[in-house]
């Protein structure tokens, strides 16, 4: 997982050597798309008898697991991180 850019906000994630949170969520909710198109076609091919691989269905069922598990952890830290920033004293 590439890692998060902290620093200002005119810094560029080449400079920091990493990724902004945008970047990193989008990246992750893409990712949980095509996950999640791949398990829904896995399941209709099952459904209607088109598929014998059971296995790549469950590859492609553990990747969405995985995929929404990852963007909830990003979106709770985010939130988590929002609720702090905003309890801070001025």
């Amino acid at each position: 997982m590439p890692t998060v850019q902290s620093g200002s906000a005119g810094e560029t994630s080449a400079q920091s050597g990493g990724l902004p949170f945008r970047e990193v969520m989008q990246q992750a909710v893409q990712s949980l798309q095509e996950s999640q198109q791949a398990a829904a076609q896995d399941t209709y091919d099952l459904a209607y008898g088109n598929s014998a691989d059971l296995h790549t269905i469950m590859i492609h069922s553990a990747m969405e697991t995985t995929a929404v598990e990852t963007v909830v952890q990003l979106t709770s830290r985010a939130v988590s991180a929002y609720k702090e920033i905003m309890q801070m004293q001025i």
